[in-house]
């Protein structure tokens, strides 16, 4: 039986965050004097340059707080992350991680320097590129954020990993993995690789205080106020309490049913032994990413079937601001400058709906466009 601590907390008050992942360490049995001489990778969720309030990302004071708990027990902490989109560098000053690095002295990880991870009991895939620092690591203290996903339902743990391949190198893997079912088969491959490499040292410790709904994972989600901490060592574990937690349902979650089908976790709500507050305690009620429509789940396998089915991405007009960010992410290469003035032109009938275009768009702009039948 796997053990999930889910902890009620209102605010980043730092004093009450130290004490939040002292007490989920304690009551996932993990003993943190093992991080003492340890190089611990430090994975937390920037999707992308968004202020800590949007509930896009990691919250920087949750960051702080777990940074502080590693060197308390004489650990090294590395921040291992890697932006699709903007330069890092960017990204820690948008979401008030810069100030935070320079006063605790954190190493940064270069995400371009990479080795190969392997997973020879992978499904399909059983070699990924990953961060050299996060492979050379002691310890994972995985960080991700309580969100919900256009594409995938939902984004925790599991996904969170997916940051350690570098920078639009992620997107190569959305084409190679054009559909959800493949994607998310790609992301438990690469899953089971980290939990392989690095049995019973992959701790993930997700911030819930604020989470997202809607169509996240970026901008065009809502952030909702949540008022919880999960941590766990299995991370299927992880995401299914917390999508319990956000009032959603888990068997919509592909990741975290295939996932325990896969022996990688425990994904019956009923099997996690949770441990700290009562789930009774939690009754938000997050909006689900519309993309789960019934057509949505169909096997569409062939690109015209996709373009007359299956919800598009469609840049508003009184948001768009022409920046083409949503162009150069986008990993089919479908989006075009613009032949309007108003919006990016489309060509949707290569376009493999993985979202990506959704997720950076740094105005929130793009919605989803629903089809005729």
């Amino acid at each position: 039986m796997s053990i999930v601590s889910l902890l009620k907390y209102s605010n980043y008050n730092r004093d009450d965050l130290l004490t939040a992942i002292n007490q989920s360490c304690k009551n996932i049995s993990f003993d943190p004097v093992n991080l003492s001489g340890a190089k611990v990778a430090v994975k937390p969720n920037l999707l992308t340059a968004a202020l800590p309030e949007s509930g896009v990302t990691t919250h920087p004071e949750f960051f702080r707080a777990v940074v502080l708990f590693i060197k308390e027990y004489n650990g090294t902490p590395v921040l291992v992350e890697s932006p699709a989109f903007f330069s890092l560098d960017k990204v820690l000053r948008k979401c008030g991680y810069d100030e935070i690095i320079k006063e605790e002295k954190i190493l940064i990880a270069d995400t371009s320097k990479t080795a190969a991870l392997k997973n020879e009991n992978g499904k399909k895939y059983k070699s990924f590129h990953v961060a050299e620092d996060i492979i050379n690591s002691d310890f994972i203290l995985n960080l991700p954020k309580l969100k919900t996903h256009s594409l995938t339902y939902f984004t925790g743990a599991v996904k969170n990993l997916f940051g350690s391949i570098h920078s639009l190198e992620k997107s190569k893997w959305h084409v190679k993995t054009e559909s959800e079912k493949e994607f998310i088969s790609f992301l438990l491959d690469l899953y089971g690789a980290f939990l392989y490499s690095k049995t019973d040292r992959i701790i993930s410790i997700m911030d819930g205080i604020i989470g997202l709904e809607g169509e996240g994972p970026g901008k065009s989600g809502k952030p909702v106020i949540s008022k919880a901490v999960i941590a766990g060592m299995d991370g299927i574990a992880v995401d299914t309490v917390a999508i319990t937690v956000a009032g959603l349902d888990v068997n919509k979650s592909i990741l975290c049913i295939e996932g325990e089908k896969r022996g990688l976790g425990v994904s019956s709500i009923n099997e996690i032994k949770i441990t700290g507050d009562p789930l009774i305690d939690f009754n938000n009620s997050f909006i689900p990413p519309k993309t789960k429509s019934f057509i949505g789940r169909l096997p569409v396998s062939t690109t015209l079937l996709k373009n007359m089915l299956i919800e598009r991405p469609f840049p508003d007009k009184e948001k768009c601001t022409l920046c083409y960010q949503c162009k150069t992410i986008c990993p089919a290469g479908v989006i075009e400058k613009s032949r309007n003035g108003e919006i990016p032109f489309y060509n949707y009938k290569k376009c493999i709906r993985c979202y990506c275009c959704m997720e950076i768009c740094p105005e929130g702009a793009i919605f989803l466009k629903k089809k005729l039948f």
